[in-house]
């Protein structure tokens, strides 16, 4: 009698419906960034040719002529970058380990400038990457906040700075590659510089654009 009254005290404190372990994880986001660069190439040539007639008093006269030939050619080359982030959370999308050397002194004197860096310090090496959060919204849209982050290595001293005062929030909705190249506007002039859309924007026609897809 005791046992079954100790069975039943267990069945009664059982929950009802699906255990907490198997209820459903958070959401995961693709955030991608890509690039496509177009550039055309255009030829203009001009072809001569000639020949001399004999006549038949034995004269010679000259006949020629001359063609003039154009092509064109469009070239498109597309490359990309993206990260996987859960929704609420951050994800980290390192964008160079080292950047090249002409580079390394606006980083240093972006940092200067907005008082992350002491004057004076100079830089060795730099890194740069972006984190990225993602939240998802109601309405099939996403929230992504970019803030530029720059790790740096001096003589003596390294660090890693998250420059949030150059951060980038936008709306975008689920799936849907939103164009950025045209509204340069939307992102900070560092994020762009990051991204190299500053530095690939002359002597051919760029454009960048942001999809970020919830992952069922």
């Amino acid at each position: 009698m005791k046992r079954a009254v100790a069975a039943l005290a267990v069945l009664l404190f059982v929950p009802a419906g699906p255990s907490p372990l198997c209820a459903q994880g958070p959401k995961q986001v693709k955030v991608i960034f890509e690039f496509r660069q177009s550039d055309t190439q255009s030829r203009d040539a001009v072809q001569g040719s000639g020949r001399v007639i004999i006549t038949e008093r034995g004269s010679a006269r000259p006949s020629g002529r001359v063609g003039v030939e154009s092509s064109e050619r469009k070239v498109t080359r597309t490359t990309g970058l993206f990260t996987v982030v859960q929704d609420g959370g951050e994800s980290t999308l390192m964008v160079a380990s080292q950047v090249p050397y002409p580079q390394v002194a606006y980083y240093r004197d972006y940092l200067t400038g907005a008082g992350y860096l002491a004057t004076g310090v100079a830089f060795k090496d730099v890194g740069t990457s972006l984190k990225v959060r993602a939240t998802v919204l109601p309405g099939n849209q996403v929230r992504v906040r970019m803030t530029p982050t720059i790790s740096w290595f001096a003589d003596d001293r390294s660090g890693v700075t998250e420059v949030n005062a150059a951060s980038t929030e936008l709306i975008v909705p689920n799936g849907r590659p939103i164009v950025m190249g045209g509204a340069t506007a939307q992102l900070s002039e560092l994020t762009r510089q990051i991204l190299g859309f500053a530095a690939s924007q002359s002597g051919s026609e760029t454009l960048m654009t942001l999809t970020a897809t919830v992952l069922e």
